[in-house]
């Protein structure tokens, strides 16, 4: 038997103009961080997956859960947001799901970033997962004890993150064989319990090889942003087999964490040395993200001293897996992104700069007030 989770992650694009109103932007003394971003582009993007997958998807996955078929369904927080935003109608399709007991929510991080490449991120992947699960909460969706990391990464600091936010069930790559060209493993060892997702069946369905699938056993994890790439009409198609094509659902069945041997995990200065099957990850294929990563993960360390709650916000969004797929020029699954790498570039760049100067503008001002404070104790 299998089981299904889909995921719905949409992103946040940067603004592609920042680059010239910058300068305008200084000078008459106007707010630069609020124009990082693209907001009418995330509004666009948005109702482009909904309407080519997200409704039909969902639709299907309240059919399969009124019909007694387990579902779940991964989500960011910004997915939650954008729902409950932009598409009423979408949101209680969900609610309706959930409502049948059948349907739950597993948590990824809030915002969809790349943060267990960061060293010692396990609290703040932590943070992210509650947040997600207490906006689970508020709408009152039920949730799975389980989570779901960008990309399916596992390493020690998605598993302590995991840990620390109360969860019981990873879920990671299928690893044997090592025939995904996008992860490049090494041992972790721990006792978090993790679900392997079956690639040849997420596949399988993502592709619309349903002749592939039959009665096999495995995890089937599929994007929805994926699917809405080939439209309304090839999303419906997906969602009839979901609950119609003879799938035999069934929850998810973890296996326990290995300490030696068969379960592997991502590392950062393995994977861009290393090329195997094609490539090294997504994240890692050219200097100009392995500088910039190097640099995010840098600054969270002043962002979090400094505990401004906007400043964290941006850093969050500034993770993005998807950004760092544009500066190599791979969006294919994400409509509407910056195609050219060197323009991903250029604009990734100007406003890491900026973030920078103004994050570095602030931890002095900081110090200097803790200097003055000190001194006046003393006095």
């Amino acid at each position: 038997m299998s089981s299904l989770i889909v995921s719905f992650d949409p992103p946040l694009p940067l603004n592609r103009l920042f680059v010239s109103e910058r300068f305008v932007r200084i000078i008459h003394e106007l707010n630069i961080v609020e124009r990082y971003f693209d907001n009418k582009l995330v509004k666009e993007m948005f109702e482009y997956y909904d309407k080519n997958s997200y409704r039909p998807l969902v639709n299907a996955l309240l059919t399969a859960a009124k019909l007694n078929m387990p579902v779940y369904v991964s989500t960011t927080g910004v997915f939650l947001e954008m729902a409950y935003k932009y598409d009423q109608e979408l949101f209680k399709q969900i609610y309706a799901a959930s409502s049948t007991g059948k349907l739950k929510i597993i948590p990824s991080t809030f915002y969809g970033g790349l943060y267990p490449l960061c060293e010692n991120s396990g609290e703040e992947i932590a943070e992210q997962l509650k947040l997600v699960s207490d906006l689970t909460s508020k709408y009152g969706l039920n949730k799975a004890s389980a989570c779901v990391m960008p990309y399916l990464i596992y390493n020690e600091s998605a598993e302590k993150g995991a840990k620390a936010a109360g969860i019981e069930t990873l879920l990671t790559e299928e690893v044997n064989g090592f025939t995904d060209h996008r992860f490049i493993y090494t041992n972790v060892s721990g006792d978090l319990r993790i679900a392997v997702r079956n690639r040849e069946l997420s596949e399988a369905l993502t592709t619309g090889s349903f002749e592939n699938i039959g009665n096999k056993d495995g995890i089937i994890f599929i994007s929805a942003e994926e699917i809405a790439a080939k439209g309304q009409k090839y999303a419906e198609v997906v969602g009839n087999y979901i609950y119609n094509g003879g799938l035999e659902l069934a929850e998810i069945l973890p296996v326990k964490s290995p300490t030696t041997g068969t379960l592997y995990a991502p590392q950062k200065p393995y994977l861009f040395n290393v090329s195997y099957n094609g490539g090294s990850p997504l994240w890692y294929r050219s200097k100009s993200q392995i500088m910039l990563m190097d640099k995010m993960c840098t600054l969270y360390q002043y962002v979090k001293w400094l505990g401004d709650q906007k400043l964290l916000q941006v850093w969050r969004i500034l993770m993005q897996a998807d950004l760092f797929f544009s500066l190599i020029g791979e969006n294919t699954r994400r409509a509407k992104l910056i195609a050219d790498p060197d323009e991903a570039k250029i604009v990734y760049s100007y406003i890491l700069s900026d973030f920078e100067g103004k994050l570095a503008t602030m931890v002095l001002k900081k110090k200097e007030k803790a200097s003055e404070t000190e001194i006046k104790t003393k006095l």
